[in-house]
Parts: structure tokens; C-alpha cells; sequence
């Protein structure tokens, strides 16, 4: 069972977003700071997918993608962005330094259960990636 970690400083929706995917068979679990959400990955290795809201409270939503695009063990896993503004520069950088998917919210049950199955699918194929990479060269 996938393990999805969200990071929202908005109780409500985080906890929508939470009960919602496990609504959908899905573990996760919630951080509504980046700070709080790189401390939840250190204490959760067995996370799969990261979907975090691009404005956090104490601006950290940057050290949050770059501490799991810099670790070798969550460097594989995606990362999916929710946001307000879905034409801001900010959020186009964003996806141009890697984040796999964003949603404008608030997000539907529908939509977020979309980004979610894309979510994994992506980390699957960066796994199998990984296992040919580290495979002998024939």
C-alpha cells in the first residue's frame, strides 16, 4: 500500500486531502509546514509520493523539494504541487526543476485521486529506471 505524505499549512484541506486518500486504500499522512514535512520523510522512509501546497508558512516549500530531490533515497519519488495560482512564475520554475504534476486548488476527489495514480505510476517507472541503471551493461 502506498504511503503519500501532504504537506498543506491548511488544516481543513489537509485533513480532506488525508481523509480522502485513505478513503481510496492509500496510507498518508500530514505536515502543514515544509519544516515539519522534511522531519516527517527523515522519520518515514517508506514514503511514496509527496504532494505538497506551494505556499507554506514559512516559506520553505523550496528546501522541502530540494531536501527530496537531494537525498538519494527520496530522489525517485514525485512530487506533486497544489496551488492557487497555477500561471505563477513561481510555480513554472518549480516545474521546471522537477515537480511531476500540479493541481489549481481546491482540488476534487476525482481529480486528486487522478494526480494521485499518475503520482505512482511515475514512481514506478523512476524505480524500474533506477533498477536498470544498476543493472551490468550487456
Amino acid at each position: 500500500m502506498a504511503k503519500i505524505l501532504f504537506v498543506d499549512p491548511d488544516p481543513v484541506s489537509l485533513n480532506r486531502h488525508i481523509g480522502l486518500t485513505r478513503g481510496n486504500g492509500y496510507l498518508a499522512i500530514g505536515a502543514n509546514t515544509g519544516m515539519k514535512a522534511i522531519k516527517e520523510l527523515s522519520e518515514n522512509p517508506d514514503i511514496d509520493l509527496v504532494v505538497s501546497e506551494l505556499e507554506l508558512p514559512d516559506g520553505t516549500f523550496e528546501q522541502l523539494f530540494d531536501s527530496v530531490r537531494s537525498s538519494p533515497h527520496y530522489q525517485r519519488v514525485p512530487f506533486l504541487l497544489l496551488t492557487k495560482e497555477v500561471s505563477s512564475s513561481r510555480l513554472i520554475r518549480m516545474i521546471a526543476q522537477g515537480v511531476e504534476n500540479s493541481a489549481k486548488t481546491p482540488v476534487s476527489e476525482v481529480n486528486l485521486h487522478f494526480l494521485i495514480s499518475r503520482g505512482l505510476k511515475c514512481r514506478t517507472n523512476r524505480q524500474l529506471a533506477g533498477v536498470l541503471e544498476k543493472s551490468p551493461s550487456a
